[in-house]
């Protein structure tokens, strides 16, 4: 009995314990990114020619957005 009581603690414990992290990382916020147009098409491009496209990226989250890498797709 007392084993059973023990393990119901500890798995309030641990259900609380994370309600309030996850309650602190609410107030701090969350980036949220959007692209206006997530995809480009370049159509046909010849070997070796230089292709441009200016992406616009928006955070419409309440934290900083980070960038940190960018892969061609």
């Amino acid at each position: 009995m007392r084993v059973s009581k023990i393990i119901v603690l500890g798995c309030f414990s641990i259900i609380v314990g994370t309600g309030i992290i996850q309650a602190e990382e609410g107030k701090k916020g969350i980036p949220i990114i959007e692209v206006e147009n997530p995809t480009y098409d370049f159509g046909q491009v010849n070997q070796g020619a230089i292709v441009k496209h200016d992406f616009r990226v928006f955070n419409r989250g309440s934290a900083p957005l980070e960038i940190k890498r960018v892969k061609p797709g």
